[in-house]
């Protein structure tokens, strides 16, 4: 009998999840047969993760810290995978990264980014819904 990864999750941990820590929960999980009606293959939502992580490693740079966005890389990663979210507003880039960079090193983590991301998704959400209530009326 297998144990899905849900069922073996810390929770507690989730707020301040390690590197270390996410691995011992992920990787082995990789091993795990999955039941029959499941397929091998990633869910959508694993592939829509893989997808975010992917395309942050593509735009930002190698540096101390780590991976890091800048904000010309910040720029276009938005000019390109979100061409609707800067609009007309030049000053958006100098906002986003403002409101996002908590460390306040000019830079954005994928911790910071990840956080852009659920917000933004929050946001369209909600606008989802609302076009849902709309259709209903």
């Amino acid at each position: 009998m297998s144990v899905s990864l849900i069922e073996r999750a810390d929770y507690k941990c989730l707020d301040k999840l390690s590197l270390e820590r996410l691995s011992e929960l992920l990787l082995p999980a990789t091993a795990v047969t999955r039941p029959a009606h499941i397929s091998t293959a990633m869910t959508k939502l694993e592939a829509s993760m893989e997808s975010i992580i992917k395309i942050f490693h593509e735009y930002s740079s190698e540096d101390k810290e780590g991976k890091t966005l800048n904000k010309k890389e910040l720029k276009k990663l938005l000019e390109n995978e979100l061409p609707g979210f800067l609009k007309r507003n030049p000053n958006a880039v100098d906002s986003i990264i403002k409101d996002l960079d908590q460390n306040k090193d000019d830079k954005i983590n994928f911790e910071e980014f990840i956080g852009f991301v659920a917000g933004l998704s929050n946001a369209c959400e909600k606008c989802y819904e609302l076009s849902q209530k709309k259709l209903k009326h």
